[in-house]
């Protein structure tokens, strides 16, 4: 089990118990006294938890990772649909790349296939640390809280390496047909991901041509589909042309 993993089952073991021991995270997790201080440690520095003589308490609850599961059963249907097609492009045996996105996660929900997931997505961690078909990955560094997200150099320049059967990418902001996003880390790791993947999806409802953000990940052109909650609009349509698959 990868570090994070274990934190977020650690944090998902926190909200059900309301207080948690050391030794019975070494009990349960089967690792070392220092493993779980280290664990302690990262939630406690990440203001996630509080620690206590022996063990660690709630630090504020409206802040836990297991509301990832209210968010996901929060979804609108359209994203809801949005996923369900998506779904539709998953054979076993793939390598795909998820990315940060409420609607990849909802992805990642559905998932039955065995196949090979890359990451830099705490809550898609979460999501996928008990499905046993799925090999995992996730793509570590400095933790970005407000959109849950990872990112170190040398871990997302690992995405050179791999040649992606298929990539899911969400989007902050679509405007004037450029896809964007608020973090400039997590639009350099969409780009390495995207770099060699055979396939590209872009995930985004209609609402985001309304919408910008500071960093640019390239045009919507980029894309071999786009997976969308309606019909756009005959100005989105003729700025989009024939370069990309739209999927409604």
């Amino acid at each position: 089990m990868y570090q994070e993993q274990r934190l977020a089952e650690i944090l998902e073991l926190l909200a059900e118990k309301k207080q948690l021991s050391a030794k019975d995270m070494i009990e349960h997790f089967q690792v070392s006294k220092d493993t779980i201080r280290r664990d302690f440690s990262i939630l406690s520095e990440r203001r996630l938890v509080q620690r206590t003589h022996g063990g660690i308490i709630p630090l504020d609850t409206s802040r836990q990772i297991p509301s990832f599961n209210d968010r996901i059963n929060q979804l609108s249907q359209e994203k809801k649909s949005i996923a369900q097609k998506a779904h539709d492009f998953l054979k076993a045996g793939q390598i795909a790349f998820f990315d940060v996105s409420t609607i990849v996660l909802h992805l990642a929900q559905r998932i039955k296939e065995p196949m090979t997931i890359y990451s830099h997505s705490l809550d898609n961690a979460i999501m996928l640390s008990t499905q046993d078909k799925v090999d995992f990955h996730l793509l570590g560094g400095k933790f970005y809280p407000k959109n849950r997200f990872y990112y170190a150099l040398n871990e997302a320049e690992l995405l050179q390496q791999i040649s992606f059967d298929i990539a899911f990418i969400g989007a902050a902001s679509v405007s004037d047909g450029l896809v964007s996003f608020e973090d400039e880390a997590d639009a350099h790791l969409k780009k390495l991901a995207l770099k060699h993947a055979k396939v590209k999806i872009l995930l985004a409802e209609q609402d985001k041509w309304q919408k910008e953000s500071k960093y640019i990940l390239g045009p919507i052109s980029d894309f071999d589909y786009w997976i969308t909650d309606q019909e756009p609009s005959p100005k989105v349509q003729e700025l989009i042309g024939d370069k990309v698959k739209i999927i409604y």
